[in-house]
């Protein structure tokens, strides 16, 4: 097998294969997992603290025998184990190969294990399959791995092997794939965009493991899962990879400032003494490989091409705060604690799209502070493709306009004012008709999206814990930036179709003078 393993695929190879066994202690049902070396027969993959297997879902386990002697292997019996690791989490940089490394784990593992399926996602199948399944076509391609007619059906995106085993490639804008789908493996490919829930319904059909991999740029429900005692995560830069392009290795490099050289890290020189720091007579002797790096960091800053944002994302594929993001402190609350709020200001903003995504919110106002909760954020036409063909026929039958429909569907009260984009007014005329006669355009005099903006970052702002698209775009929601990288007070509209509604909304409160900020 022609393959170049690098050391992430070696980690998530090694991963995969690791079985634990498990003993039952004496009291409270406890359980401890172990891992088996298979060198040295030592048991080193011993969890920290206790766990209690029932919610791993292992209950066909309990009936088994007491384990008491860790020591005598004898009295383990093979059929009693399962994988150490349920979620393989990959965070780090780009050009790390960490979906490269993936890629060959699938197709190797599929190779050597019958009757196994091996599924990928992203938030569309379209986008997969520009991503995942380009990358794995190339990169088989190129290590003789891939017979196109034997393997793989170009309509379904599936490979299939001779052992039976599946490498299938998947979109979660598929909620029948999503709910259907039972997998041996699942890989979620920079979830940025997959929900909680969504990532929950795959996870409860995967039986052997998860691969998560993604650049840590913000926050994410993944930093939960690796709290979870079966989870690994897999930290990897574009140093791990000897495979990395020359160029795309040079490009990175030139994100690295001074600040983030080794020696000034270190505090083995100040910030700005490096800046000037004489190379030639190397005054505090520093060793060749960090004095090359100092000198690489300060041309980098000659060039303006330095960028401490870009040099922890890319470089050290660590998280960094955007210096160009707009809302910096909005924050999550539980859901059921915004169900209890107890206010009589409510109102529902919305943002028009029919390709775009169709932003509808639900706000709370309550002790000054606004409480967003996400209502829809699929397009229109993404809507009429999800109907089920009795709701097409309700539709059809009761002459209800798509609109209206899902108004009627998400429960929005006819009695709220509803603020609404001003780019559709028939579709505001065919609420008022059907009974949300508080249905409104929103103004939009000139400088009113910065108003907007200044007014949210005046305010506290809280989104539900079931707003992942507010939560998404609150923390990508940035300001333009000029063509030397300097930023401007302009938005970028991107990423905004719950946004907007929001503010809507705020300016509405402000215009009613519920909010008093000025």
């Amino acid at each position: 097998m022609n393959l170049k393993a690098t050391i992430v695929f070696q980690k998530n190879w090694e991963a995969i294969h690791l079985k634990c066994y498990f003993v039952k202690k004496k009291q409270d049902n406890i359980f401890e997992f172990y891992g088996l070396d298979k060198e040295s027969g030592d048991y080193k993959y011993k969890f920290d603290t206790e766990v209690d297997l029932k919610k791993y879902r292992l209950d066909t386990y309990e009936s088994m025998s007491y384990l008491c002697d860790i020591n005598n292997l004898q009295e383990f019996d093979i059929n009693y184990r399962y994988n150490r690791y349920k979620y393989i989490l990959n965070r780090g940089s780009s050009r790390s190969s960490k979906t490269i490394s993936l890629i060959d784990c699938y197709d190797l593992y599929a190779r050597q294990n019958e009757f196994k399926r091996l599924t990928a996602w992203r938030d569309t199948k379209t986008d997969c399959k520009k991503t995942v399944l380009n990358d794995a076509i190339k990169h088989l391609r190129k290590t003789n791995r891939y017979k196109v007619n034997q393997e793989f059906n170009k309509t379904e995106s599936i490979f299939t092997y001779s052992t039976s085993s599946t490498f299938e490639i998947h979109g979660t804008d598929d909620e029948e794939a999503v709910h259907g789908l039972e997998q041996d493996a699942s890989w979620l490919n920079e979830p940025y965009k997959i929900s909680k829930d969504t990532f929950d319904q795959i996870d409860m059909r995967t039986s052997d493991f998860m691969f998560i991999d993604l650049n840590p740029k913000k926050d994410h429900w993944s930093d939960d899962v690796q709290k979870d005692p079966r989870c690994l995560v897999i930290h990897s830069t574009f140093k791990d990879n000897p495979f990395c392009p020359i160029e795309q290795r040079n490009k990175i490099l030139s994100y690295q400032p001074v600040k983030r050289s080794y020696v000034v890290e270190n505090e083995l020189i100040q910030e700005i003494e490096a800046v000037r720091y004489d190379f030639d007579k190397n005054p505090l002797n520093f060793e060749s490989k960090y004095l090359k790096e100092l000198l690489r960091c300060v041309l980098n800053e000659e060039k303006r091409s330095a960028s401490i944002v870009k040099w922890d994302i890319y470089g050290l594929g660590v998280k960094a705060e955007r210096p160009d993001r707009i809302f910096t402190d909005w924050e999550e609350i539980d859901y059921y604690d915004y169900l209890r709020l107890d206010t009589n200001v409510i109102l529902y903003g919305v943002d028009w799209g029919k390709v775009d995504k169709f932003g509808i919110v639900e706000v709370k106002y309550y002790d000054g502070a606004i409480y967003v909760n996400e209502l829809n954020y699929s397009s229109e036409d993404e809507l009429k493709e999800k109907l089920t063909p009795h709701e097409r026929v309700l539709l059809k039958d009761r002459n209800e306009g798509l609109v209206t429909w899902l108004f009627s569907k998400l429960n929005i009260r006819k009695e709220c004012d509803i603020i609404c984009d001003n780019n559709r007014p028939l579709k505001i005329n065919a609420l008022r008709t059907n009974g949300w006669k508080r249905a409104v355009a929103t103004l939009k005099p000139n400088d009113s999206i910065l108003d907007g903006i200044d007014l949210l970052q005046n305010i506290k702002v809280y989104y539900t814990s079931i707003s992942h698209n507010i939560k998404y775009e609150a923390e990508n929601y940035s300001w333009k930036k000029d063509t030397n990288g300097k930023v401007i007070q302009v938005p970028e509209d991107v990423d905004n179709h719950l946004i907007d509604p929001i503010r809507y909304v705020a300016l509405y409160l402000q215009a009613k003078r519920v909010i008093k900020i000025i």
